[in-house]
């Protein structure tokens, strides 16, 4: 094999390849569109919204929960003297 040949060779292997990634790039193409198309045709469900139940918070804390605290925190400090 000469050089013109080699290069010959080499130019219908590259059109080759160049023919083919168009072709692959021209088909994604087409796809991506026709499935944007067929979204919009059927769009996702309205979802309803969930009533949000809202926390009523006391700033008042009850003495029965200040007594257990003061316990719990009493009995923490006897153990870890």
């Amino acid at each position: 094999m000469n050089v013109s040949e080699l290069l010959a060779e080499a130019g219908i292997l590259m059109l080759v390849g160049m023919v083919v990634v168009f072709l692959f790039l021209s088909m994604l193409i087409v796809a991506i569109k026709l499935l944007t198309k067929f979204a919009e045709a059927y769009p996702d469900p309205i979802k309803p919204k969930r009533n949000e139940i809202k926390p009523i918070s006391s700033s008042k804390t009850s003495p029965q929960v200040i007594a257990a605290i003061t316990a719990a925190v009493k009995q923490y400090k006897a153990r870890n003297k």
